[in-house]
């Protein structure tokens, strides 16, 4: 009896293994090729170093920075060299197994102090010293405010008495002697009379002398916008000290000069006999106007 045996596949019907899908790299350097591109044209369409290009083409990613630099990248070159972005992108992906980002263990600051280390002492520093420079800033800023709002206005000296003369000393006239019996013995004694009729007698002291009124003038103030506003006349008063709403127009009249404060100068038209002033050169960098008028 004879049997038949199968016969043993050859080799030669076994399929061959597929071929490896083409690595991104050479799938950018067969594009660049393709359109006839160097490394430098490809560098300057796509804003990359030419070192950068290189180690994509030859899939060195450990040249490369982290993996979401590196898909930028690609997507650069696929838009360049019209290549299918997503293809070039499962390609990466396939060669590059995802990794988690791990934390930093230390942060090093602009100082050169680490994050994290045993020393805190420069934190600690550092936070005192702005805090310090905090309460330094506002204290300055208070004492600005309360400095442009306090300052008194120039003393004002007033003459209220005029001086009085002392009392001019008339010349005594020797008595004459009881037993002198000669007739030139009054003649001094006229002499003497004469000359207090001649002496001009003093102003009574208690007499005060008539003292000359300050001229008075008027200023008037037009509010474009909300503004603080204070007005000293010659002789002290205070004829204004309060906050004037826009589209207020008011006259202060008093002795001159007036001395006249604004706390927001570019929103107040000052005129003085029917002229402007100009502001301009009494303005603060605060906004803030002292001036005297008249000028």
């Amino acid at each position: 009896m004879i049997t038949e045996t199968p016969d043993a596949p050859s080799s030669t019907d076994v399929p061959p293994p597929p071929s490896p899908p083409p690595s991104p790299g050479a799938m950018i350097r067969e594009a660049r090729e393709r359109a006839r591109l160097s490394l430098e044209d490809l560098a300057a369409h796509t804003k990359l170093a030419r070192s950068t290009l290189e180690a994509l083409e030859c899939d060195d990613y450990t040249a490369l920075l982290e993996p979401v630099y590196v898909r930028g990248y690609y997507r650069k070159c696929a838009k360049v060299l019209e290549i299918d972005e997503a293809r070039l992108i499962a390609a990466y992906s396939a060669r590059v197994s995802p990794k988690a980002p791990e934390p930093p263990s230390k942060l090093r600051l602009a100082s050169g102090t680490e994050l994290g280390s045993s020393s805190r002492l420069p934190v600690s520093m550092a936070v005192l010293a702005a805090f310090v420079a905090v309460v330094v800033c506002a204290l300055l800023w208070f004492a600005r405010d309360g400095f442009e709002q306090t300052v008194p206005s120039a003393p004002v000296v007033t003459q209220d008495h005029a001086p009085t003369l002392p009392p001019t000393p008339v010349p005594e006239v020797p008595a004459t002697g009881a037993t002198s019996g000669s007739a030139d013995a009054p003649a001094p004694v006229v002499e003497a009379a004469g000359a207090q009729q001649d002496t001009p007698q003093p102003a009574a002291a208690g007499a005060p002398a008539p003292t000359v009124a300050p001229a008075s003038g008027t200023v008037r103030l037009r509010f474009i916008q909300d503004s603080w506003v204070r007005i000293d006349d010659a002789t002290g008063k205070t004829l204004v000290n309060d906050m004037r709403r826009a589209g207020t127009i008011q006259a202060f009249d008093g002795a001159l000069p007036l001395t006249v404060f604004l706390g927001n100068a570019p929103g107040v038209q000052v005129e003085y006999e029917g002229r402007i002033i100009d502001l301009t050169p009494h303005v603060r960098s605060n906004n803030t106007a002292r001036l005297v008028v008249p000028q």
